[in-house]
């Protein structure tokens, strides 16, 4: 529906719809075989997955098409896909197949670098792109990592100091758009007309559509075009001036409600890797919530991070289904005799 809202005005986005639907039905089809597929058997190959997922990522880099200031897709006739968001699902389950063989209370040395090696090569291949809001969706796969691993706290100081040292010396390696955005980010009204139309924008989209909105196909902001990439990653804003603030308590509740049921599950898996890897699916949906609602009311940097299962997008979309797919599966398994 939002999908539909923020493109049916603009004739040269209004087939846009059509697609999402295809990409809806395509993921509910990959939802139904991750379901399917024992969560264990997917763990056994994800070695497998995870090669093709990496390959996919040097393929990127070597022949991918330059779009938006990166090289995220690969493209085959009119189609085209993000390899980056397949990786999030195939890394998840090569780190779960992993901490289902290792009972250690703690983990080592040599554990701790196998993990943080596992998670750096698809993290580094992604920051090369240069697309760091991608690579930045799987910290919280880190932090899963980490503190389901039993790190001691001497270690997460360490991880910590080493993030405050490299901030300020990642900065020399951002490219200039993206130093612009955190540039826009301190300081919004640096450049209203340019860099920070977005934000301004989205603001005012999303606030000016009160309690309970101006109407389904009645947002001005986005019927006359004022916002852009307003079905994409600002389609929070056409919610929030369409529908107002009851309907972003409602989509937002519906999130919060996919986390807590999914928390339920990971408590009652039958087994470590079946724990580990809802944890890290549903860090998933929150980093990207977290984020690109936070973005569009100015608490967050902008950065491509899409809005989970609303977000116009083909790889994503297929992706969330996915792990919704995964999460299904582990509860369905959850007793030792299925």
């Amino acid at each position: 529906m939002l999908v539909y809202s923020a493109t049916y005005s603009t004739p040269e986005s209004a087939p846009l719809f059509r697609k999402q639907i295809i990409w809806t039905s395509i993921g509910v089809l990959l939802m139904m075989l991750f379901i399917w597929i024992d969560y264990h058997v997917l763990m056994e190959i994800s070695p497998v997955l995870y090669g093709i997922g990496i390959a996919l990522l040097g393929y990127v880099l070597v022949w991918g098409r330059l779009t938006r200031h990166v090289k995220s897709w690969i493209h085959i006739g009119s189609f085209q896909f993000q390899p980056s968001e397949f990786m999030k699902i195939f890394t998840a389950l090569l780190i779960a197949k992993y901490f289902d063989s290792n009972d250690r209370a703690y983990l080592d040395f040599r554990s701790f670098l196998v993990v943080m090696a596992i998670l750096g090569f698809p993290i580094g291949l992604i920051a090369i792109q240069p697309a760091f809001g991608s690579a930045a969706s799987f910290f919280p796969l880190v932090g899963v990592a980490m503190y389901f691993g039993g790190i001691k706290p001497k270690m997460w100081l360490i991880a910590l100091l080493c993030l405050l040292v490299a901030a300020p010396l990642g900065w020399h390696f951002l490219k200039p758009f993206q130093r612009e955005r955190i540039m826009i980010f301190l300081d919004p009204a640096r450049d209203p007309l340019g860099s920070g139309y977005q934000v301004t924008q989205a603001k005012i989209a999303t606030g000016s559509g009160g309690i309970t909105g101006k109407g389904f196909l009645h947002g001005t902001q986005v019927n006359l075009a004022y916002l852009p990439a307003r079905h994409t990653d600002f389609i929070f804003s056409v919610l929030g001036e369409e529908w107002g603030f009851a309907g972003v308590i409602v989509v937002l509740t519906l999130y919060l409600f996919l986390i807590v049921e999914s928390l339920s599950v990971a408590k009652a898996a039958r087994d470590r890797g079946g724990t580990f890897l809802v944890l890290s699916l549903i860090c998933f949906f929150i980093f990207h919530v977290l984020i690109n609602v936070g973005m569009q009311i100015g608490l967050m940097p902008v950065t491509g991070i899409p809005l989970p299962m609303i977000s116009y997008g083909g790889s994503a979309t297929m992706m969330f289904f996915m792990a919704i797919g995964l999460i299904i599966n582990v509860d369905f398994r959850k007793f030792v005799n299925v």
